[in-house]
């Protein structure tokens, strides 16, 4: 069961994006999502329209993944290539979200993602916007797949990112996650996601002023295993 989203959103310099995608897909993603307890599902995308261009999206069992001993392990254990990269990441967003609400099963080949913050005073209103009319509106319309509302877990964000490697990394509040499996339902979530719906309902932009659309590279499945977390 995925109860949690850890996202990783970077730039990098273009002349090295191929040995850094390379890295991603064949060492940083499999040393995840093959190798510690609770990570469900690890997804790579590119940015078609908006930046960051690179996000990666961790589909977790818990939060609390992110703080057991073999993740702390794991982020001590930095092997050549990763000393290469990690540093090399710009405009880096990212975001240890619990899932607060879900309508639809499906997986799209593409995806559109809006990072939001509520209103003062106007949350409760906002999330049940989000979750009651806006996601179900959604996930009714042709070429959308399934959407997501994912709320920052503060307690294990503010733990994680005492043990930062950059200086300068962005943290998200909460982001709304669109799976599409056409450009049309592309369209549809840009348009749902715009800063006048969102504000209409006690909501805003929160780091990016527009949502971004992303087409996947890369997906890893865990492997079946007697440690998983229940």
């Amino acid at each position: 069961m995925v109860a949690a989203i850890l996202t990783v959103w970077t730039d990098v310099p273009a002349d090295i994006e191929a040995d850094f995608n390379d890295w991603y897909n064949r060492e940083h993603l499999p040393d995840r999502v093959y190798r510690m307890p609770g990570f469900v599902r690890g997804r790579r995308y590119a940015a078609i329209a908006g930046a960051p261009k690179f996000l990666t999206l961790y589909d977790l069992e818990s939060s609390a993944v992110m703080l057991s001993e073999a993740h702390v392990a794991l982020r001590r254990q930095r092997t050549a290539r990763d000393l290469l990269f990690v540093p090399r990441f710009q405009n880096t967003i990212k975001g240890i979200c619990d899932v607060a609400c879900r309508v639809g099963d499906g997986e799209g080949g593409f995806l559109v993602v809006m990072p939001v913050i509520a209103q003062p005073d106007r949350g409760a209103e906002f999330s049940h916007w989000v979750c009651h009319e806006l996601l179900p509106e959604l996930a009714r319309s042709r070429g959308v797949a399934s959407a997501a509302y994912a709320i920052r877990n503060a307690e294990v964000t503010q733990a994680s990112s005492a043990k930062d490697d950059r200086a300068g990394d962005r943290y998200l509040e909460n982001f709304l996650v669109i799976e599409a499996a056409s450009e049309q339902g592309v369209g549809t979530a840009m348009r749902c996601l715009d800063a006048a719906n969102l504000a209409s309902a006690g909501g805003a932009p929160h780091l990016l002023a527009a949502p971004c659309a992303l087409r996947i590279l890369y997906t890893l499945h865990a492997p079946a295993r007697a440690d998983a977390l229940p």
